[in-house]
């Protein structure tokens, strides 16, 4: 396994002509560079990756329409409305904001007004009338947890790689994690700026063993990090026993990610589609549909409140802002009862 990954370089980011601006300010070489550097660490790596495909949809747009790229940028309103109008009938009102909120951060990066006008959300009030049914997509199941209960029968946890896997399942499970914060997206390679580390793992703080985890990088925190507290729970999708039997058989190093696991070719980080891939493959036997990897972080929210703990410690301990914590909720029919039935009268 190799060293830290740098960071993939995307048109994106750099379509900011920093040079250019830095030469009619008269700035120094190592400012621009700065520049350049800052511009270049924006955004996490998948999401420019994700602005690149929405900002070349645009410049799509524009070649079809023979658009001179000085009339590209800045785009005016009529332009603008132009391409979103041409999305009606295709796609969903809030793609089509997406590609326009991309669209406005390229104008931002090259330093240009953004000229449109109210008339794109009168488009997109069309764009929203005209979408075709399926371009609403049901929310993301959660997993359960009696899929992680599955798992614990199923999976050969003397192996190192259904160890690993177990161990992440239920960790990224009851401590509300998205995979991309605790894996990493390569099996040979890791960035210890964002994928947690052995070392990021401390001791139990209570007689019952549960612990503290670092995470170097959040969706919410950035690169400042946050720590997450792993509870230890009284059955087989234990975090803490899964975490131990992990680290008796794999016992990666601390300078590797903490999901680590050895085979005769070495050391892999484990990943989210090597994970995924493994659960999947159990519970599809079961007769369950494939679950993604969000799955178990929202899971883990559902299967707190259903367990009746209070809504603001589940949101404290999932580091959620109020608006994507009620947004994630699953199963309200049965979370409910508990907090809005047989109210008592107020009379």
């Amino acid at each position: 396994m190799s060293g830290p990954l740098l960071a993939p370089t995307h048109a994106f980011v750099l379509a900011w002509d920093s040079l250019q601006q830095a030469q009619f300010l008269h700035l120094s070489a190592p400012s621009t560079a700065k520049i350049n550097l800052a511009l270049s660490h924006a955004w996490a790596d998948s999401t420019s990756a994700k602005y690149q495909s929405s900002l070349d949809c645009f410049l799509q747009f524009c070649k079809s329409e023979h658009i001179p790229p000085h009339l590209q940028l800045p785009a005016s309103d009529d332009l603008l409305c132009a391409f979103a109008a041409s999305k009606v009938g295709s796609v969903s009102a809030g793609t089509v904001q997406g590609y326009l909120a991309v669209v406005k951060a390229w104008h931002v990066l090259n330093n240009k007004p953004w000229l449109g006008s109210h008339h794109i959300r009168y488009i997109l009030n069309g764009v929203a009338n005209l979408a075709p049914p399926s371009s609403s997509k049901p929310p993301r199941a959660p997993a359960t947890h009696s899929m992680l209960v599955l798992l614990a029968f199923n999976l050969n946890l003397t192996s190192s790689l259904d160890s690993c896997c177990f161990a992440a399942a239920c960790m990224a499970f009851w401590a509300q994690l998205r995979l991309h914060e605790v894996l990493s997206p390569y099996e040979k390679s890791f960035s210890s700026s964002s994928t947690v580390c052995r070392s990021h793992l401390n001791p139990p703080f209570n007689e019952k063993g549960s612990r503290l985890d670092f995470l170097p990088f959040t969706k919410v925190a950035k690169f400042r990090g946050e720590s997450v507290i792993i509870c230890r729970q009284a059955d087989t999708s234990d975090p803490i026993d899964a975490l131990n039997i992990h680290l008796l058989i794999n016992d990666p190093p601390n300078d590797l990610p903490l999901f680590s696991y050895h085979s005769q070719q070495g050391w892999h980080c484990l990943t989210s589609q090597k994970l995924l891939l493994r659960c999947n493959a159990i519970w599809s036997a079961a007769s369950l549909t494939p679950f993604t990897g969000h799955s178990f972080c929202i899971g883990g929210t559902t299967e707190l409140l259903l367990s009746n703990v209070p809504p603001d410690v589940v949101k404290a301990l999932g580091h959620w802002s109020s608006d994507a914590f009620l947004h994630y909720w699953r199963s309200l029919e049965l979370l409910a009862p508990f907090h809005a039935e047989l109210l008592p009268s107020r009379s």
